[in-house]
């Protein structure tokens, strides 16, 4: 902040705040404007309220953005019934304009039209002349776009419902000079006078559907739009058709007073219409826009879920508020929205440009083509029931393809007929000649109806942001209105007998507009399907060519509330008016300024600064810092990688250091999660393992990690790795791993020869760290998982360093963790069934025997720290395990086995020497493994109950089965205190338990917090739990068979 904002305020522009209740009352704030307040000193102040109120904002608005993208279209229509209703009784207003629009073209067709306001010709007919049909049309056009500007800043000021009531009374009282009209100059003038509140329904009904529909809907709600238009044009067509014959001035006087019958309904409906819930959180009517939602929804949507999404579109209008703070036309075309505008004005702009005004007047051109009036309506009449059809097609299609492809398959099939109609107008009109360019056109307006047709109204609504939808829409018609007066200037001329008279050879005119809209489509469409309007906000934002806008994900609420250290700051200043009003929400009390201000003396002081430049990090540099000195302290000895200082320096030195910064990233995502710290489990925490792991995948991309091989590449692969295992997501951890390792390969740590002249010997010393940390990591993997190794075993250990950049305190402990793995061979860690039957020699027996002795011997503690110490003997146990279950598939193993390596109670004894190591340390010491501990517990828990349930009775009293059962539930503790409630492997080993009859332990999870898990990082997929069950249940199968035997050899 400049130093002027540092100082207490003293003039009357920045009035201490001192109303005695904070309320949500709108009548007590100003629409859209920031809550000042000041502390007594009426000094600024540093701390986090106004911060913590925004991300109170974005955890309600995170739930209600995951519900909505979840939601089935059937679920969006169960719980959003009356949205539906409500926007289609809004939507009824284009009906009403598509008939009234339609008609002026299908009069130019209508005998007794021409005959009254046309002139005559050598031939005896009757025509409109060219100038006044394009006159007539285009006065429409004018009073529209005359009418859009002015209903954008009523809608705007006064909501939707006022704005779209008073522009259907308009339209009752300028129907009137339709219908009494003398000349053809009161037909242009009712055009105009008309054309306002037609321009009023054009943008009202789009945004209105856009504003009440959840994501599922809105593509249907807003293509609805263009299925009332064709709607109106059949019925103006149809009674045009049945008024055919009349003789009279009443052949197009009565298509003109039945629009008297359209406004009376629709008012009603509107006045029973909720206002929009969008345009209310724009005005800070919080609690109106509370009631306005539950008038959108049914009573199977609760009040929580109502406040949530209140918060989601309050959190939508604090970003734009943060990225353009105008709502102005001018902001429209500033910025980011100066490309939004575009894109909203050349979609509709396309509806014109592609050719629809042309193969639309079926009626009129079948007339010049040789048809009689009778075969030309009957084909209007079939081309709007194909059209209809269309719309209705385009609600299966659009979900499936998205709007982009079906845009741009729709313009190139639209372009194609264009050519093959203007290659048939080249010859003297013939009958069959006819025929065929009315079939298609018929195929034309076919693919207009499902494809640009209503997925321009679908596009319209969604680009702009919400804040300036209104106004973008209303520059959008606008664009299409002046390209249509263009159109209605251009295509007259084309088909009338006394002007070009081009026919058919039109299409080449039209063809060359059709394939400049289908280019500029290609390069400047984006695809927003499935975005929600914050989402979009982020990439435009960011400049996101259209191409790739589905390819680049975002997290709108870590960007919306991690800004980097200049936007907390700036947001600790001050907290809009809706965050704190949503907030309220949740609180049925209001609070005394008295009160408020003894529960949070550091209130914000001032008021809501200029938004800084847009950043380039969505998380501060300080939160870093924060988890890595936590790995430094607490995970260094585990993982001695990752030079602290040296990433620190990068990080500091440079701000575009993306390689530096997504290695960051993945380390303290994977701290939190290794630690399980609060950060981990609540992912709507402004701060999370989640967010971590999401900007270090946005950052590597940043920097094209898939052609960099380096080894920050590869660890950053690596603790991504330890991230979503430790969320249980094991199929996704896999992949990362395989990556790594296929960095390990890239960079040949497989063969050291190739970096042994290294100079620095740090980095040959990281080289061979990270190489044998990969080994051991993919073999612990394999492990758990059944799958094959690829990393060997090199010739070469690291040793200590003789550099200060990689401290070499705990390398002791990590040779020996490693030697350990050199011993697990790939035959010991593969699925147990694959060696079962296989020839084993005695060698190979004497050699599991020697192995599980040595893995007994008394470990070393002089040169190893608590949590080194726990690794150690945590690995032996485990590998001790895994040797078990091997011997029993492939060596005669007994319950009185002279050797214990052989013995089927060993897991017993493995059990009982875990559990007097994890008696005699500190708690943290063991958690600190992470997903690591808990999977070699499981192990061990597991083969425990595999003995309890297949010993026979007869052993029940044998010396290592004595505390078995105990030992048991004593495991399944430390499962629970390293995993939490919500481990997976805990809970397929109490589902294993229960199974057996036997109880579960009543433990609690006292030691560390329990947080409600996010479902997609803690629950394991059920094709991988299966998978776990069948591995599991193979060994007990084998082990029964065994002591069955035994039981009948020793009877």
């Amino acid at each position: 902040m400049d130093s002027k904002d540092s100082k207490p305020d003293t003039g009357a522009e920045h009035q201490e705040y001192s109303s005695p209740v904070v309320s949500t009352s709108p009548n007590n704030m100003s629409p859209e404007q920031p809550v000042s307040m000041t502390t007594k000193d009426g000094g600024p102040h540093k701390s986090e309220p106004g911060v913590s109120l925004l991300r109170d904002l974005a955890l309600d608005a995170e739930v209600a953005d995951t519900m909505q993208k979840n939601m089935s279209i059937m679920e969006a229509v169960r719980k959003y019934p009356k949205a539906i209703a409500y926007s289609m009784i809004l939507s009824l207003c284009i009906i009403m304009e598509g008939y009234d629009t339609s008609l002026i073209g299908s009069f130019f067709a209508l005998p007794q039209f021409r005959k009254r306001f046309g002139v005559e010709l050598a031939n005896g007919d009757y025509q409109v002349t060219a100038s006044w049909m394009s006159g007539l049309q285009n006065g429409t056009q004018v009073g529209q776009i005359c009418g859009l500007m002015i209903a954008g800043i009523l809608a705007d000021r006064f909501g939707y419902k006022k704005t779209i009531i008073g522009a259907l009374f308009l339209t009752i009282a300028f129907i009137f000079i339709f219908f009494f009209a003398q000349n053809i100059a009161m037909l242009f003038a009712g055009g105009v006078l008309c054309g306002l509140p037609w321009g009023a329904f054009q943008i009202l009904t789009t945004t209105y559907a856009a504003d009440v529909a959840p994501i599922q809907l809105r593509p249907i709600l807003t293509t609805y739009v263009n299925m009332c238009w064709v709607i109106g044009q059949l019925i103006s067509t149809g009674t045009l058709r049945a008024l055919l014959h009349r003789t009279d001035d009443w052949a197009w006087r009565i298509p003109y007073a039945i629009q008297w019958a359209f406004p009376p309904p629709i008012i009603l409906g509107v006045l029973f219409a909720p206002e929009s819930p969008t345009w209310l959180v724009k005005k800070g009517r919080l609690e109106e826009a509370r009631k306005a939602l539950r008038g959108l929804t049914s009573s199977e949507v609760d009040d929580e879920e109502i406040s949530q999404t209140v918060a989601m579109i309050a959190h939508t209008n604090e970003l734009e508020m943060q990225l353009q703070e105008g709502t102005s036309y001018l902001d429209c075309l500033r910025g980011p929205n100066l490309r939004r505008t575009e894109i909203a004005s050349v979609v509709w702009m396309t509806q014109v440009l592609c050719g629809i005004w042309f193969g639309g007047n079926i009626t009129y051109f079948l007339q010049q083509a040789g048809f009689n009036p009778d075969k030309s309506f009957d084909f209007g009449l079939g081309t709007n029931g194909i059209a209809l059809a269309g719309t209705i097609a385009s609600w299966f299609i659009m979900p499936r393809i998205g709007r982009r492809t079906l845009y741009l398959v729709g313009l190139s099939v639209m372009f194609t007929i264009l050519v093959i109609v203007g290659i048939l107008g080249i010859p003297a009109p013939q009958p069959w000649i006819g025929w065929t360019s009315g079939g298609f056109m018929l195929v034309f307006v076919a693919t207009y109806g499902m494809t640009v047709g209503p997925v321009c109204y679908c596009l319209v609504s969604e680009i702009p942001s919400t804040r300036l939808r209104i106004k973008s829409v209303v520059l959008a018609r606008n664009a299409y209105n002046i390209a249509s007066i263009v159109a209605n200037f251009l295509n007259p001329p084309i088909l009338n007998p006394s002007a070009w008279n081009l026919r058919g050879k039109g299409g080449f005119v039209w063809c060359g507009f059709c394939l400049s809209a289908l280019i500029w489509s290609y390069f400047r469409l984006p695809e927003p399907k499935g975005l929600s309007a914050a989402e979009l906000d982020i990439l435009f934002e960011d400049g996101v060519s259209a191409r790739n806008f589905r390819k680049v994900q975002v997290d709108v609420f870590a960007r919306g509330n991690m800004k980097g250290e200049e936007e907390d700051a700036r947001l600790a200043d001050a907290v809009p008016v809706t965050s704190e009003k949503v907030r309220d929400l949740h609180h049925t009390s209001t609070l005394t300024h008295e009160q408020l201000a003894d529960a949070c003396p550091d209130l914000p002081t001032q008021p809501l600064a200029p938004p800084p430049a847009p950043c380039l990090h969505h998380i501060p540099l300080s939160s870093y810092l924060e988890f890595l000195e936590i790995f430094r302290h607490r995970l260094y000895p585990l993982w001695p990688i990752v030079s602290y200082d040296d990433l620190i320096s990068r990080l500091r030195a440079d701000n575009q250091d993306f390689e530096a910064y997504a290695l960051a990233g993945a380390l303290c995502a994977a701290v939190i999660s290794q630690l399980r710290l609060p950060e981990h489990a609540a992912s709507f925490l402004p701060i999370s393992s989640r967010h971590f792991q999401i900007e270090s995948e946005r950052l590597r991309i940043l920097f094209d990690y898939r052609d960099h091989y380096s080894i920050a590449s590869l660890l950053t692969s690596f603790f991504l790795h330890v991230y979503f295992a430790n969320t249980n997501k094991l199929q996704t951890a896999g992949l990362y791993l395989r990556e790594a390792i296929a960095y390990a390969h890239g960079l040949e740590l497989h063969r050291p020869e190739t970096f042994a002249s290294l100079t620095a010997i740090s980095e040959h010393q990281l080289r061979l760290r990270v190489y044998w940390i990969l080994f051991i990591s993919e073999r612990t993997f394999c492990v758990q998982n059944g799958l094959p190794a690829i990393l060997k075993v090199i010739d070469e250990l690291p040793t200590p360093d003789l550099d200060a950049r990689y401290d070499s305190t705990p390398l002791p402990a990590f040779l020996a963790l490693t030697r350990l793995f050199l011993y697990l061979k790939s035959r010991f860690i593969t699925h147990p069934l694959s060696h079962q039957g296989a020839i084993v020699s005695e060698d190979q027996k004497n050699e599991v025997s020697a192995f599980q002795h040595n893995l007994r011997l008394k470990a070393d503690r002089r040169s190893l720290n608590e949590m080194q110490y726990v690794d150690i003997l945590t690995t032996r146990n485990w590998i001790r395990t895994l040797l078990w279950q091997y011997s029993i598939v492939n060596f005669p193993v007994s319950c009185h086995a002279d050797d214990d390596a052989f013995s089927a109670l060993l897991p017993a004894s493995i059990a009982k020497d875990m559990l007097s190591v994890f008696t005699t340390v500190s708690n943290s010491s063991i958690r600190a493994h992470g997903y690591g501990m808990e999977l070699k517990i499981f192990r061990m828990a597991d083969s425990l109950l595999d003995v309890l349930l297949c010993v026979p009775s007869a052993t029940e009293t044998h010396g290592m089965l004595v505390g078995s059962r105990e030992a048991l539930h004593s495991l399944e503790h430390v499962l629970l205190n390293v995993g939490g409630p919500n481990s997976t492997l805990l809970e397929t080993l109490r589902r294993r338990m229960a199974e057996s009859d036997l109880p579960i332990s009543p433990f609690r999870w006292l030691d560390t917090p329990i947080f409600e898990s996010n479902q997609d990082d803690q629950v394991q997929k059920p094709s991988e739990l299966h998978e776990l069950l069948d591995r599991t249940a193979l060994v007990p199968r084998i082990l029964q068979g065994k002591m069955a035997a035994e039981v009948v050899d020793i009877a």
